[in-house]
């Protein structure tokens, strides 16, 4: 009976902390009426399931290298790292983001909306300031004009000006269904334009009921690109811009030095625009009304607060250093991932009653201690799963219904050795304490050569068989608690406190 209270303390402890950690994960996925608050407090400390279980997508990108010089492996690691940036603020939990052969770049998501992720991670992110040439329009698109009617390669009869359609006090745009026609017009008029003006459009936008883009004539001088950015995040539109009131903005802080050159840009141009390029599409551009020393910008736009916070996540993490282009995508729906949880548990549950049924009637009432250590020991798997924050996949199903395997192993060991001491003439007592001590060495060497076999499956492993080692080692890591300590806490208490003289095993 020595530090028996002691033991069943630790026992009681250890319990009440598997409880507390394994809280969220129930509340979680049991949970329906969870604020959306909630739901990600919950989810920073529950388990996750991964792509085989939650649905989500599986993608395999690859670098565009055409026209750039730079060496490939050399682009990838830098795609890499930009990729894993962008989804770690994205707030996904547990990606798989893996280098492949062939400078390939693997993108495992569980959970995700497909649209979202995907141009999130493909956008370049290609970020320019540039002046808008606003005084040489006037002269500009008269002498389009009239060039296109010297050429008229094209077959166009109306001026290039006709297809101009007046916005507010400011800017022109064109109506989006004559932007491939424009665009034409541009292409070949492009020797006429003087090599500091280029033309750009900015985004899709609504107009009194129609489609169009603005049209810009832009200074080609790129005056800052978003290497200069320290710091981007989203936030409401001041309510001062009534043309994009309701909206969400992007809020960019530049570094020390580039600072002092955007203070210098706004104090040569007030009174002109800078616009704000995004891959080579406008999204504002704003008037200069006074230098500005503060090292901040802002990007505003129709932006949904998604777009918003995806852009700044784009912009914090870097432009990618060259397109990419998806090679291989695959996707799991939510539906396929329900069925694989109904299945993998209905399988658990099969082998675990016909384990526990069989411990019941093979050892008697000494079964049901094996079947409370059983049943512990995959609770402490699950705790400490939610404990760090771990993922649970469809292989590692399979790993918890192997550690059911192994913990009544332990405990068959345990039993003989005792049914052996009670066939020599021991005591009951004695006869558990000499079966549990005796037991324990073997049961150590088994679990710990699998435990080994599972810690280098999991380190040099990928993808499943990361998910079936970690459920795998946690569950052997948790029987030799359970079988043998826990299980033998049981047995003393029952046999001192009621003062069993034969034991039924």
């Amino acid at each position: 009976m020595r530090n028996i209270g002691i033991r069943i303390g630790i026992v009681i402890l250890a319990i009440v902390v598997g409880v507390i950690a394994i809280y969220p994960t129930i509340r979680l996925y049991t949970g329906s009426d969870l604020s959306k608050s909630e739901e990600i407090s919950l989810s920073k400390r529950a388990v996750h399931l991964g792509l085989d279980l939650k649905g989500g997508m599986h993608l395999i990108l690859e670098i565009d290298t055409t026209g750039i010089v730079e060496n490939p492996q050399d682009l990838a690691d830098r795609a890499f790292e930009i990729i894993r940036n962008r989804i770690d603020e994205f707030g996904v939990y547990e990606p798989v983001i893996e280098k492949q052969s062939g400078g390939r770049i693997l993108v495992q998501l569980p959970g995700v909306d497909r649209d979202r992720a995907v141009s999130l991670i493909e956008k370049v992110a290609h970020l320019e300031f540039q002046v808008v040439a606003d005084d040489k329009r006037d002269d500009i698109l008269p002498k389009i004009d009239r060039f296109l009617e010297d050429q008229d390669t094209l077959g166009f009869d109306a001026p290039f000006t006709s297809y101009l359609v007046t916005l507010d006090r400011i800017d022109m745009g064109i109506d989006l269904r004559d932007e491939d026609s424009v665009k034409a017009l541009i292409a070949q008029a492009r020797e006429i334009l003087p090599e500091e003006i280029e033309i750009l459009f900015g985004p899709k936008e609504n107009y009194e009921g129609r489609e169009v883009k603005r049209l810009y004539l832009m200074n080609t001088k790129v005056e800052l690109t978003g290497e200069a950015i320290r710091d981007a995040h989203h936030e409401p539109s001041s309510g001062q811009d009534l043309q994009h009131m309701g909206s969400w903005q992007i809020s960019l802080e530049f570094k020390r030095e580039a600072a002092r050159t955007f203070a210098s840009i706004t104090g040569k141009n007030v009174n002109k625009r800078l616009a704000i390029i995004l891959d080579d599409i406008v999204q504002s551009a704003p008037y200069i009304q006074e230098r500005i020393p503060q090292g901040r910008a802002v990007i505003t736009g129709r932006f949904s607060p998604e777009d918003a916070r995806d852009l700044a996540i784009v912009l914090r993490a870097g432009a990618l250093p060259a397109p990419l282009r998806i090679v291989e995508e695959r996707s799991v729906g939510p539906s396929l991932g329900r069925d694989s949880i109904t299945s993998g548990i209905r399988a658990v549950l099969i082998a675990g009653i016909v384990v526990i049924v069989f411990m019941l009637i093979y050892y008697s009432l000494s079964g049901f201690v094996a079947d409370l250590a059983l049943f512990l020991n995959l609770f402490f798997l699950l705790a400490i799963l939610s404990a760090f924050r771990g993922s649970l996949t469809m292989p590692g199903i399979a790993g918890i219904a192997l550690t059911i395997g192994m913990a009544v192993d332990a405990n068959v060991l345990i039993f003989e050795r005792i049914r052996e001491e009670l066939r020599i003439g021991k005591t009951t007592r004695t006869a558990i304490d000499q079966g549990f001590a005796r037991a324990w060495i073997t049961i150590f060497d088994s679990n710990i050569t699998t435990i080994i076999i599972g810690v280098i499956l999991y380190l040099f492993g990928s993808g499943p068989i990361k998910g079936f080692a970690l459920t795998l080692t946690i569950g052997l890591v948790s029987n030799l608690f359970c079988a043998v300590f826990i299980g033998k806490v049981i047995f003393n208490y029952v046999a001192y406190k009621f003062d069993i003289r034969t034991l039924r095993i």
